[in-house]
């Protein structure tokens, strides 16, 4: 299973629908990013949503969703990763998120390169994922750990905002 380095202080397990209000309750916390994606605070099904959230022919065997906890045990942030889409070896990173209190730590880039060491352990050879066009600061920090753009796709209706995803990819080497 994913482990983080011990630095961070944090543990990593994968969630199911036994921790849908632990995660609802880390989603509403998140205030700030659903505003920015969708614009408005995450609803009361969100958690769910993100629990069992698929594109088209792939399975929940194929998702892992992992929790970040801290010592307590209290879940600070949350990592979704769906192995084998598009093709085999390419994973992708549906959701780093971490609440407002522990941003800042430089976690996101220690959780990543765990996150990236267990892919790579799983066979999987490229990292990608979509990054909301109005989420700047979330695009500079993906440019930083070597992400690039590939492509972006035609505006779609995220909540209540129509967003433009930026489609970023970084080969595991």
């Amino acid at each position: 299973m994913l482990q983080l380095p011990a630095e961070t202080g944090l543990t990593a397990r994968r969630l199911d629908e036994k921790d849908t209000a632990a995660l609802q309750a880390l989603c509403e916390a998140c205030a700030d990013y659903h505003v920015l994606i969708e614009g408005e605070p995450a609803g009361p099904g969100e958690a769910s949503h993100q629990l069992t959230e698929l594109p088209p022919g792939k399975t929940l065997t194929d998702k892992f969703f992992f929790g970040l906890f801290t010592p307590r045990p209290r879940l600070c942030g949350a990592l979704d990763l769906l192995r084998d889409y598009r093709e085999p070896g390419e994973w992708y990173l549906g959701l780093l998120l971490f609440e407002p209190s522990v941003r800042g730590q430089g976690l996101g880039e220690r959780v990543l390169r765990a996150a990236e060491e267990w892919v790579r352990t799983q066979g999987g050879r490229r990292l990608r994922l979509a990054c909301a066009e109005q989420n700047e600061g979330g695009r500079r920090f993906w440019e930083r750990q070597g992400f690039r753009e590939e492509r972006r796709f035609p505006p779609r209706r995220m909540g209540v905002r129509e967003t433009v995803l930026v489609e970023l990819s970084r080969e595991l080497t």
